[in-house]
């Protein structure tokens, strides 16, 4: 699948026991011009309770498997265009496939969403996640709820973000007309994770209260 693409986001099928999102991004030593061809990606990660960024390229060091954090995911080329998308947090992976080829995978269980870039359109939802991230981020100046987010699940932060919208939705009309074909989304996704995952929802709801956003929806 990777011999002629630079990277591919997909969903894994539903019937699968675990059905997750994935990023998947070769980084080869020489471009092949036929497609995107990635020399960098950059991503966050939590250390020491800490959000950081960490970039990673041809000289990383492999195998390598560490938990990714929530927020952005870029790649970049050679000629410095960039691929963007923003995630809710998962594990992502290293090994070489050949002497000159790195595959990149980040998979996570909740949607990783294409901003947009150079080579891809954009996904629904996918600026409303940063806005509420960028609610999220000033939040984060105490340590103890900096903790209690780094250590969110990713599909608790779904939830958070699925509620907190679908407050935002009932109480706003600007923002009902502004999403109006995106609306279903939300109240699909949040009506299935409460189904399925009913602790998850529970999680993003607890979330949403040590952020101190259950009152600025």
């Amino acid at each position: 699948m990777m011999r002629n693409l630079g990277f591919i986001v997909f969903r894994t099928p539903p019937e699968a026991p675990a059905p997750d999102s994935c990023l998947m991004a070769m980084i080869r030593t020489a471009p092949t011009l036929r497609h995107f061809d990635p020399e960098a990606m950059s991503f966050w990660i939590t250390s020491e309770g800490r959000g950081r960024i960490e970039t990673i390229d041809r000289s990383l060091k492999t195998p390598y498997r560490r938990a990714l954090s929530w927020g952005r995911i870029r790649i970049a080329d050679r000629l410095g265009a960039r691929n963007s998308f923003v995630t809710f947090g998962g594990v992502v992976t290293g090994e070489p496939i050949s002497r000159d080829a790195l595959l990149v995978v980040c998979r996570s269980p909740a949607p990783i969403l294409r901003l947009p870039g150079h080579s891809q359109r954009e996904d629904r939802l996918a600026e409303e996640v940063l806005a509420f991230f960028g609610r999220v981020t000033p939040m984060l100046w105490r340590p103890e709820v900096q903790r209690t987010t780094s250590e969110a699940s990713p599909l608790a932060l779904f939830a958070a973000f699925l509620t907190h919208t679908t407050a935002r939705l009932g109480r706003s009309v600007e923002l009902r007309d502004a999403l109006a074909s995106d609306a279903p989304v939300v109240h699909h996704e949040l009506a299935r994770l409460t189904s399925q995952r009913p602790g998850e929802v529970a999680g993003g709801r607890e979330l949403l209260e040590a952020l101190g956003l259950t009152s600025r929806v």
